[in-house]
């Protein structure tokens, strides 16, 4: 994945992607909280966990056809993470060992836009976690359902960072 290009060629900034992702984060959580309104907390909960682990699935088949990945390792792993967060204007810390990686992120666009629009901590965490971390879940178990994803940290405050990790079993 390289990063995203705007009309003429020009490569968007880091920091304009995570200006657009935070909008759109924004527009999402105004209408996933009428959603929520309307069918219940829960039942949203569980069509946001469905309809992006669909989601996930469906990209992680993409990139593995693209990519031509037979089995994940370290190195690409690493690589298709930090050109991932990147689109999204995320600038992803990656500590690297033989059989896990750990991925930390401190601006995150998803924060900041349900912030924006009046989400408390709490209820981030929770879409954070049945939203993003299920579409990463179905992602990894897509591209090589041999390694295991889990969303283990997520930030106490605004100047924390949100931890995930991705464990290699070979």
């Amino acid at each position: 994945m390289s990063a995203p290009r705007l009309k003429g060629g020009r490569v968007m900034a880091i920091e304009d992607a995570f200006n657009a992702a935070s909008n759109v984060f924004s527009m999402f959580g105004v209408f996933f909280d009428a959603v929520a309104k309307e069918i219940g907390r829960q039942k949203a909960n569980s069509f946001l966990s469905e309809s992006l682990g669909n989601f996930g699935a469906s990209a992680g088949k993409a990139s593995k056809e693209q990519m031509g990945i037979k089995e994940l390792d370290v190195k690409t792993t690493s690589s298709f993470i930090k050109a991932m967060y990147e689109g999204l204007g995320v600038s992803v810390v990656i500590q690297e060992s033989p059989r896990k990686l750990v991925f930390r992120n401190g601006k995150c666009p998803v924060y900041t836009g349900l912030k924006n629009v009046g989400y408390r901590d709490e209820d981030i965490e929770d879409f954070c976690r049945k939203g993003p971390g299920a579409m990463m879940d179905a992602l990894f178990k897509q591209l090589d359902p041999t390694v295991t994803y889990t969303f283990t940290k997520y930030r106490r405050s605004p100047d924390d960072v949100c931890e995930e990790e991705v464990v290699f079993k070979k």
